[in-house]
């Protein structure tokens, strides 16, 4: 039986090698790319050998075709890339040269501080001098005698009053003992007067009732009022002995006390002039040390005393702020400043001498030592600019 369709079945007589339409798989091509490949049957032609294949399956066959995919034309690379990579580096350049001229780094805080002009010169001046104390003494006993006692060396600290060193005051002793025996007897002559002096004055006031009662003479009364007149005068007379006996003795205390010799400020002990055992006396105007026992100088008391040219002087004023180098000190750099220019002038040298405040002195800076100065711009000198400085 043939089918209606004018198409032979599958298992007719006709072999695969005559049947070159046979059906077979043509892969279809999708707009999706995900749908999968169905399978197209393609009839075979009308073979005019085979009977029964009409002319209208022939039209079909030639309407049926196989879309395949059209080759894809080579698009041109894109410039975009170009100017995103242009814009990459403009934009690396850009930051590199913010971070170098410190716009991008973190903001500090900066001190405002005033720059002065140097006066003419161009320089600061500088001068040299030495390291002195305002108060230094050479202590000296105020009496003669043989140095007995000495309690102090040099280095050490002493406080004002303080006894130092003493003189042999044996003899001094003595008569110390004396005096406070005459102070002794005048007082017990004072005591004894004052009760004759009591007496007579009753005896006085008694003549005086008989008399005008006309019991006594007129001379028995006048010999009282001159018993009176005596006592009086006998205990004027032991006060005045006890008052010199007094005197003496406070003279004879203030000898001993001038044996011994005392400080008479604080302050530290630079030299021992005298041993003990050697014979000290004042010093007078001929012979400054002759008789000092010791010198103390006030630490606290240290100035700078610098030789300053005539012809810069101009350049030094009161208050003026100054660096000092001292040789025995120099790693460090104290600061001063001008208390004081002298208003006299060293002919000889052509300098007028210039004293200069330690505004931080320490136990370094020692009396005689060698010392430079540097001075600073003075108060009164004019700003011309600002400064930026930054802390590190």
């Amino acid at each position: 039986m043939v089918p209606s369709s004018g198409f032979l079945p599958a298992e007719s007589g006709v072999s695969r090698r005559e049947r070159p339409h046979e059906s077979r798989r043509i892969p279809m091509v999708h707009c999706c790319a995900e749908q999968e490949e169905q399978p197209v049957t393609t009839p075979a032609s009308p073979d005019p050998a085979v009977p029964g294949r009409s002319n209208l399956h022939d039209a079909d066959l030639d309407g049926l075709s196989i879309a395949r995919p059209s080759a894809q034309t080579p698009r041109r690379p894109s410039h975009a890339w170009r100017w995103t990579w242009g814009a990459v580096i403009v934009v690396l350049v850009v930051l590199a040269w913010a971070w170098a001229t410190g716009l991008l780094r973190p903001a500090v805080t900066v001190d405002v501080v005033g720059v002065v002009r140097l006066p003419p010169g161009g320089s600061r001046l500088a001068a040299t001098g030495y390291v002195v104390a305002q108060r230094q003494a050479s202590i000296a006993s105020k009496g003669i005698g043989r140095l007995e006692f000495l309690g102090v060396k040099v280095g050490d600290w002493v406080k004002a009053g303080q006894v130092i060193a003493r003189l042999e005051h044996a003899d001094v002793e003595a008569l110390l003992q004396q005096a406070q025996a005459h102070l002794g007897v005048a007082r017990a002559q004072l005591n004894a007067a004052k009760p004759e002096l009591d007496e007579a004055a009753l005896h006085l006031e008694r003549m005086n009732m008989l008399l005008a009662k006309s019991f006594v003479t007129q001379a028995e009364h006048d010999m009282a009022s001159a018993r009176i007149r005596r006592a009086t005068a006998a205990v004027h007379s032991a006060e005045a002995a006890v008052a010199a006996a007094e005197a003496e003795r406070r003279n004879v205390t203030v000898q001993l006390e001038n044996t011994n010799v005392r400080a008479p400020f604080d302050g530290v002990v630079v030299k021992k002039l005298a041993e003990v055992g050697e014979v000290v006396a004042p010093i007078n105007a001929t012979v400054r040390s002759g008789g000092s026992v010791v010198s103390i100088v006030d630490p606290t008391s240290v100035v700078v005393d610098a030789e300053v040219s005539e012809s810069m002087i101009h350049r030094v004023q009161r208050g003026q702020p100054a660096d000092i180098q001292l040789d025995a000190v120099p790693d460090y750099r104290y600061h001063g400043e001008v208390m004081q220019v002298m208003p006299v002038a060293d002919r000889a040298k052509a300098t007028i001498l210039v004293r200069i405040r330690l505004l931080d002195l320490d136990e370094r800076v020692r009396p005689d030592v060698s010392a430079k100065v540097t001075f600073g711009a003075s108060p009164g000198t004019q700003v011309t600019g600002e400064e930026w400085s930054v802390p590190s």
